[in-house]
């Protein structure tokens, strides 16, 4: 998921302190900006961080696949090896074709600020190459991949904070935010396997990460349309069930913690988060 690194891992603690101080330094240069100013370089600082994850992700993809070609990882000859690098691949092409044909001004966009950035397509962009990244393969380099995926959560962030100040509840847009990065964490990344009826397993793993990356490409589109409220039912129904069966089926292999922890705290801001909306909706919340 968005941070794959083990919890212990004292880059990753690093990483998450470093985030947050660029967040908050971020915030306060936001307040001291004009409103003119504004309108504009934020657009841009949030293209450039799209691009800068397209980039850095798509480094350490090809790097894994060329690597695994050096060293004569057999590709396709087995059917979990061939799955993951034919989606490595698949994704990547998908993400350039729709690049091409959707997103040509967001290109222009990093070398002119006055270009109307498509960030629609931008986020289903960023959610057709992220296939690419939630399978393990071979020579895969985690810590590229971390950096590739903060960068995603600083654009998430710098969109949050130009919605903020238009905000009508202000609690219920970084509550979203929170959410939906807890939700990217949340997606399990497929890997190997060797329990019982591990290509059952592996097929509902394979089913369960591109739903995933699906639901939270359409809850940051969501975002992007500049909706402060993400709490819809439906996408957290899902990925508890489906996070909730991979758990279960690898337990006694091995617990993924890091899926446990965060589809737990997607739940319990879900929950949070859907009390405010509802209030916020309801009659007497109007009162």
């Amino acid at each position: 998921a968005i941070l794959s690194l083990p919890s212990s891992t004292p880059f990753k603690k690093r990483g998450t302190q470093i985030l947050l101080l660029y967040g908050i330094f971020l915030y306060v240069c936001y307040d001291k900006v004009n409103m003119k100013s504004k309108e504009k370089l934020f657009p841009y600082l949030i293209n450039l961080c799209f691009f800068l994850y397209f980039v850095i992700l798509i480094v350490e993809r090809v790097l894994s696949v060329s690597l695994s070609i050096a060293n004569k990882v057999e590709l396709f000859t087995e059917g979990f090896n061939a799955y993951t690098y034919s989606l490595v691949i698949v994704s990547l092409a998908g993400w350039l074709a729709y690049l091409l044909l959707r997103c040509r001004k967001a290109i222009v966009g990093l070398f002119k600020m006055d270009v109307e950035i498509p960030f629609i397509d931008l986020s289903i962009a960023s959610g057709i190459i992220l296939l690419s990244g939630m399978v393990h393969t071979e020579y895969t380099i985690p810590v590229i991949q971390f950096i590739a995926y903060g960068i995603l959560i600083v654009g998430i962030l710098l969109k949050v904070i130009t919605l903020h100040k238009t905000s009508t509840n202000k609690l219920l847009l970084w509550l979203s935010f929170t959410y939906l990065v807890c939700f990217s964490m949340a997606i399990p990344v497929m890997y190997h396997s060797n329990i019982e009826l591990a290509t059952a397993f592996h097929v509902i793993e394979a089913i369960s990460s591109f739903a995933l990356v699906v639901i939270f490409t359409y809850l940051l589109v969501y975002l992007f349309k500049d909706n402060e409220d993400l709490f819809i039912i439906w996408p957290i129904v899902v990925a508890l069930f489906l996070d909730t069966t991979i758990i279960i089926l690898r337990w006694q292999e091995e617990i993924n913690y890091f899926v446990l922890i965060f589809i737990s705290l997607s739940v319990i801001l879900f929950i949070v988060g859907y009390i405010i909306s509802y209030k916020k909706k309801s009659p007497k919340g109007d009162q």
